[in-house]
């Protein structure tokens, strides 16, 4: 698929490893402490800190950047960005940097894996080394992008149980209740590809979809063991699949997925035939879908210029009144290609709502990323308890803002993304 031509846009391309060496508490259930491990779940389980980096003909550079952990610390960012700018000639205002929300990576922020610790320090080298070889390697491009469809790999987790609970999680016991309103809807099926094609080097592929990095800690018991090993999950093993196979560099990036479970960690659509259990079946599913995709994808407009817009939204606080100051950040890559961040896990219905109003051909969402603060649920799941009865649904439950602000939020990205592509 290599083109000859120059085109104005460079892109290049950075990775390092951040594995823990010692042993460290993996994140995404309610007890990291019980949960220590420094061992792989598989030989070929790795964690990386990845850099894509876009620059234009007048030279100006961002770097867009996934993470194989469940989150971003936002304590970290400020440091974490200076030693990337320092080490890549990137404005600290030009990086942004997502978690492809895997629950099985180390839990930062969380005792031997803190701030100050051997895994921060290395956290934080790695990005470093991985943004400079990204700028280093910053050749011109054409790019084609598509969108495919990924049907039964995943759901939407809300359920309400017989004694009226109003569960979130993952988890569900033989004759629970009955799926709620906002849950009978499929989940955002929608896969986006953008492939960077370069004269003489690796293409590389950029991959956008909306499912929790569950498969890996949730496997055959329902995830009541939740497993002590370190996983970069499906997300990991779909990437290596789609290298192996394609001699491409492949980066993902999470989606609006607050909301989404794989499809069979849900018991009631238990189906290990359409959904493979293991996260590396799963993965190598997932690729199967995507493999013929990349040979189809179209091309689009690869000149400049790259621009990015960054505001601090203050949204009111759910229970404190204090308002949460939330990072949302813009990357445009010509007319044609945005990303645009935000520090939480988005619900699907305000990710759709974001894609379909964009103006740019291809909308990277990219959640967790600069940070992280929790769930910005859609307005439904607050209105449950009311409705149904039982307590708020998990989401709604740790969620530091109020009512509406996952609308609100969406519609500023809709804004910000407008406003580059103008």
């Amino acid at each position: 698929m290599n083109n000859s031509s120059v085109c104005e846009i460079r892109v290049g391309f950075g990775r390092a490893n951040i594995d823990p060496v010692e042993e460290v508490p993996l994140a995404g259930y309610s007890n990291p402490e019980a949960r220590m491990s420094n061992t792989p779940l598989t030989p070929e389980d790795h964690l990386y800190a990845t850099c894509v980096a876009f620059s234009d003909a007048d030279g100006s550079t961002a770097l867009v950047c996934t993470v194989d952990l469940a989150c971003t610390e936002t304590a970290w960012m400020p440091v974490l960005r200076k030693t990337m700018s320092e080490a890549s000639g990137v404005s600290e205002d030009r990086i942004d940097i997502s978690a492809t929300h895997t629950h099985a990576g180390p839990a930062t922020g969380i005792t031997t894996a803190a701030e100050g610790t051997p895994y921060y320090h290395r956290y934080i080298a790695a990005f470093a080394a991985a943004a400079k070889q990204a700028v280093d390697d910053l050749s011109p491009a054409a790019i084609r992008v598509g969108d495919i469809q990924i049907p039964d790999m995943n759901h939407v987790r809300h359920y309400r149980r017989e004694n009226g609970h109003i569960n979130g999680a993952n988890f569900e016991s033989e004759g629970a209740g009955k799926w709620l309103p906002e849950s009978v809807t499929d989940a955002d099926e929608q896969l986006q590809i953008i492939r960077f094609v370069r004269e003489g080097k690796k293409d590389i592929v950029l991959l956008n979809w909306q499912a929790h990095g569950t498969a890996s800690s949730g496997s055959t018991d329902f995830g009541r063991a939740h497993k002590p090993y370190y996983s970069a999950d499906f997300m990991g093993y779909c990437r290596n699949r789609l290298e192996e196979q394609t001699e491409c560099l492949v980066a993902y990036y999470s989606g609006a997925s607050g909301n989404i479970l794989p499809y069979h960690l849900v018991k009631k659509h238990r189906d290990f035939e359409k959904c493979p259990e293991s996260p590396m079946d799963h993965g190598a599913r997932l690729a199967g879908f995507i493999l013929p995709a990349l040979e189809t994808l179209k091309p689009v407009e690869s000149s400049g210029p790259v621009k990015h817009a960054r505001v601090i939204h203050a949204a009111p606080g759910k229970v404190d009144p204090t308002p949460v100051n939330i990072e949302l950040d813009a990357i445009s890559v010509g007319d044609s290609i945005g990303f645009v961040t935000a520090p939480c896990e988005m619900f699907d219905t305000n990710g759709m709502f974001v894609k379909e109003n964009s103006p740019f051909q291809i909308t990277f969402i990219l959640t967790c990323a600069n940070g992280h603060h929790k769930y910005f649920p859609s307005s439904a799941p607050y209105d449950y308890s009311a409705l149904y009865g039982g307590p708020e649904p998990y989401e709604v439950r740790v969620s530091k803002v109020c009512q509406g602000t996952g609308e609100v939020v969406a519609q500023r990205m809709v804004d910000m993304l407008r406003e580059l592509h103008g």
